[in-house]
């Protein structure tokens, strides 16, 4: 078949001819109809990222939408290595495929998933009804759709904070209440934007991290009130370090959503409400379809893309 196939993790993936996959235990094939780059994707194709090391020649994809042969088009993922979902075809687990609505199209589902359920996950069961959330890093897609997400769980404030002033207006105008930029003194705008948090998202890690940590717990916060700060991305850097008395000091908890941190089990039902709040106008995303024979060109592209074979 042919595939998009790492063979050196400093350049872009290749396309090229790969063996087809093998169909082990537990497993079916399926035709693949797209698939997303995200950044787990190029983190992986890079070498980079810590759920997967495996060495070139692979291929690289998380998740995407597969016809199944008989018929039914489903969102799933959790091919093995050094098989992916950039390809013609890929064996998947038989007990994870999620149909994928009329309604929505290869490519918006593939794109979707991934970066929704970072903060659809975490969301649904730690935000209460009608919280705040706060969002750190909500200018590009998994922000933004965390900004969605909280509403469409039932936030009753979203606060979006990010470096991009005119980003964060696409923030606002899909749902955020607040916008904050990480130029402003953190202290004195997250205590004028609401009256506390339940759940803050980051996707930044590394120095906004640490001022809104700082922000948060500076300003003290309500035991009664407690804040469950979910780390999801480290664009911004990839450690911090947090004094104990911050976390002993005050009513937090730190916590991470990724790969690992959460039952595979609770995946499926998160992707069919997924689904549905994207049938009903609640979630949306943007994102480039291109072919998957120009990866090579195609990859570098700052927006979300998704490559059909």
């Amino acid at each position: 078949m042919l595939a998009a196939v790492v063979t050196d993790t400093n350049r872009p993936p290749v396309y090229t001819a790969f063996p087809d996959p093998e169909v082990g235990p537990g497993q079916v094939e399926g035709t693949v109809l797209a698939s997303a780059v995200h950044r787990v994707v190029r983190a992986v194709a890079a070498g980079q990222h810590y759920s997967d090391a495996t060495a070139p020649p692979f291929v690289p994809g998380v998740d995407g939408v597969v016809r199944l042969a008989d018929g039914r088009r489903v969102y799933t993922g959790g091919a093995r290595p050094p098989w992916g979902m950039l390809a013609e075809r890929v064996a998947i687990p038989s007990g994870f495929a999620v149909e994928v609505p009329a309604t929505v199209d290869d490519a918006v589902a593939a794109a979707i998933v991934n970066p929704a359920a970072s903060s659809w996950i975490p969301l649904r069961r730690l935000l209460p009804a009608a919280g705040t959330v706060l969002v750190v890093g909500a200018t590009e897609t998994s922000g933004l759709l965390a900004v969605q997400t909280a509403r469409a769980l039932g936030a009753g404030r979203v606060v979006a904070l990010g470096r991009n002033a005119v980003a964060l207006d696409r923030a606002r105008s899909l749902g955020a209440d607040v916008t904050i930029t990480l130029d402003q003194d953190l202290g004195e705008a997250l205590t004028d934007a609401a009256d506390g948090y339940d759940v803050v998202l980051d996707y930044l890690w590394g120095e906004p991290a640490v001022r809104t940590l700082t922000a948060l717990t500076g300003r003290g916060i309500d035991p009664t009130r407690p804040v469950r700060f979910v780390n999801v991305g480290s664009l911004a850097g990839p450690e911090i370090a947090v004094p104990a008395a911050l976390l002993r000091g005050a009513a937090l908890t730190l916590s991470g959503q990724g790969v690992g941190s959460s039952p595979t089990s609770e995946l499926p039902s998160a992707v069919a409400e997924i689904f549905a709040a994207t049938v009903a106008g609640q979630l949306h995303v943007d994102a480039v379809t291109r072919p998957l024979s120009e990866i090579e060109s195609a990859w570098d592209t700052s927006e979300r893309l998704v490559l059909v074979p």
